[in-house]
């Protein structure tokens, strides 16, 4: 039988986690069209969830980034190296849950464009022999 390692469970975490700041922060700026097609957007039906949600994400990956040394996945350099991104896609959060405009949410999306693989990157480099 086939179970997954912490390490695939890590990533998967991460994958998650970084998929919600991504996704809500596109549609906020797409909700006026989401809203127009009919479509029920958490952006469209439920606009402080839709902040609340990439926010708490953005957060969660600090603390999954913090994970992998005790896992035993990297080194204890991951979550130090790792944590001025984390921080910075956090601070974008913060903004795009608080400022709620089009500004904000676009800059955390593309955030998250770079966000993704550089953590990865960075968890690549410190990764246990």
């Amino acid at each position: 039988t086939l179970s997954p390692t912490a390490g695939a469970l890590l990533l998967g975490g991460i994958l998650y986690s970084w998929q919600f700041p991504h996704f809500n922060a596109l549609s906020w700026g797409l909700r006026e069209d989401y809203s127009r097609g009919g479509y029920c957007m958490m952006s469209v039906t439920h606009p402080g969830l839709c902040r609340r949600v990439a926010l708490r994400h953005c957060l969660a990956l600090i603390g999954l980034s913090t994970v992998a040394p005790v896992l035993d996945i990297t080194t204890w350099t991951f979550p130090v190296i790792s944590l001025p991104i984390n921080l910075y896609i956090s601070y974008l959060g913060f903004r795009f849950y608080r400022d709620a405009d089009r500004s904000s949410s676009r800059k955390l999306f593309f955030c998250s464009l770079w966000h993704l693989p550089m953590l990865l990157l960075v968890m690549f480099t410190c990764k246990k022999p």
